[in-house]
């Protein structure tokens, strides 16, 4: 191989253990920016590839952003709270009611916004909710995770709701409308049997949820 690669190879590696350890704390995007600043001033990536990078990816990197500041906005004006407390009284001290209007709550948040989008605003939700009902870690593990489950597997039958398949549909130059046409069944079929199949899994591990006002 070239040193060229070498390189690459070394200088990925590093990036991605930087960003696993964080020493002292580290955020995240430092390592990364510096790894793909080494990157750029070796020359190793040239100007017309990292154009056509931002071609590609620069409308999805920009929803992804304009998500980030989206929930920053909710949070600072109490909407995660407030959409905790629907939940703990729609549920009616029932576990198996929160399992599903968690469901609901992950698959209209990724219909409305992105996948992406449904983690950064459902996650402090249910954190919120399920702290809030006083339950212990491995029963808040079948909310948690199915909800994670239900959220990304929601943008699968509309293009639109994933990032990824943004980028991926402007590589190969297909349309939304041609995407939904293809994927909005057998994707919807696939969503409604996962949810069914989880629900059978987890159901008898669903505790009864304690009904009291919420703070």
């Amino acid at each position: 191989m070239s040193i060229e690669i070498w390189i690459t190879i070394i200088v990925f590696f590093l990036t991605m253990i930087v960003i696993f350890w964080r020493p002292r704390g580290l955020n995240e995007a430092w390592p990364a920016a510096i790894g793909a600043g080494i990157i750029l001033i070796t020359g190793l990536v040239s100007k017309p590839d990292v154009m056509d990078i931002i071609s590609k990816i620069g409308g999805a990197s920009i929803t992804i952003l304009a998500t980030i500041v989206m929930a920053v906005i909710l949070e600072s004006f109490g909407f995660f709270h407030w959409a905790a407390a629907k939940l703990a009284n729609l549920a009616k001290g029932s576990g198996h009611r929160l399992y599903w209007y968690i469901q609901l709550l992950c698959f209209l948040m990724t219909l409305l916004f992105n996948n992406d989008g449904s983690i950064l605003i459902t996650t402090p939700i249910l954190i919120l909710l399920l702290r809030n009902l006083q339950l212990k870690p491995h029963q808040q593990i079948p909310y948690l995770l199915s909800g994670a489950l239900i959220a990304t597997a929601s943008s699968a039958p509309i293009g639109v709701s994933n990032i990824v398949n943004l980028i991926a549909l402007n590589i190969v130059h297909m349309t939304l409308y041609m995407h939904t046409a293809m994927m909005f069944v057998p994707a919807t079929l696939g969503l409604l049997f996962m949810s069914w199949l989880m629900y059978t899994v987890l159901k008898k591990k669903l505790p009864s949820v304690k009904r009291k006002k919420f703070c």
